[in-house]
């Protein structure tokens, strides 16, 4: 494929000497030839002696790199200044740079994989599903590892990473959301309602997860789920700096915002406290 190149790209691979003294050459004339190459491009450049060498400048994943016949064995990565002479002769005429498909193959398995977000991989999962059908019974049996888990290790594991996570994001509540005061059409809102609409939304969304695993059949994850969030809400009872929503939220913290919670689970015939 071709490769936009530029002379900041040029610079980025050389040294300040090796530029400079690059640039003169250019300036000299000393490229002599110069064309396209599978990789990227190669040509003769003269020396200060006036003899020509070889050089090849390459695209190697996302680097340049250089050959040169010459005497001065340009390091990994970095550009001689026959090299820079030779890339910025080929800019200066617009070559195209090429990095064949085997260049592009050059990059580590999976590091794209690696650096999808949580909602990209879930893009590639679906589309590998749509194309590979047959693997939908296996996805199903990891996911159900993954919202299930059976061992007592995992499931305490659960749930203490549950109640972290909601400790740190009632902790986390911008007291300057705190809207209080009186809103036309919608009456007072004194500052103990305006910290619980900030703290419900935090607490319903692990309902919400109770409730998906309640319904696929996983009690013992929905128990861990639930029990993790109230030991959240007894871990910020009491405890917190003046400027933090909780301030407002009142007592008993698990009492009142985890209500539905030890109801789904009542319900449920596992019932919390």
């Amino acid at each position: 494929m071709a490769v936009a190149m530029d002379e900041e790209t040029v610079y980025a691979f050389a040294d300040d000497t090796e530029v400079t003294e690059g640039r003169i050459l250019l300036a000299d004339g000393a490229v002599i030839e110069v064309g396209s190459e599978p990789r990227g491009i190669g040509g003769l450049v003269r020396d200060g002696s006036g003899a020509a060498c070889g050089v090849w400048v390459q695209v190697m994943g996302r680097e340049l790199t250089a050959e040169c016949g010459g005497a001065c064995a340009p390091r990994s990565g970095r550009l001689c200044r026959h090299a820079v002479a030779l890339a910025l002769h080929a800019v200066e005429r617009r070559l195209p740079w090429h990095a064949t498909p085997a260049d592009d193959a050059r990059r580590a398995p999976g590091e794209a994989l690696n650096a999808l977000t949580a909602v990209e991989k879930a893009v590639v999962l679906d589309r590998l599903l749509d194309a590979r059908p047959e693997l939908r019974v296996e996805a199903d049996r990891l996911a159900v590892r993954v919202l299930d888990p059976r061992a007592r290790a995992e499931l305490t594991a659960l749930q203490e990473r549950t109640t972290a996570d909601v400790e740190h994001a009632l902790r986390a509540l911008d007291i300057d959301q705190l809207s209080t005061g009186h809103r036309p059409g919608f009456g007072y809102t004194d500052v103990h309602e305006a910290a619980s609409r900030l703290i419900e939304p935090v607490i319903e969304q692990y309902e919400a997860d109770v409730r998906r695993r309640l319904e696929l059949g996983m009690p013992d994850a929905a128990e861990a789920v639930a029990l993790g969030v109230l030991d959240g809400l007894d871990a910020c009872e009491g405890d917190y700096d003046g400027d933090e929503v909780l301030c407002y939220a009142g007592e008993d913290l698990a009492g009142t915002y985890g209500y539905t919670l030890r109801e789904l689970m009542r319900t449920a015939g596992r019932a919390v406290e």
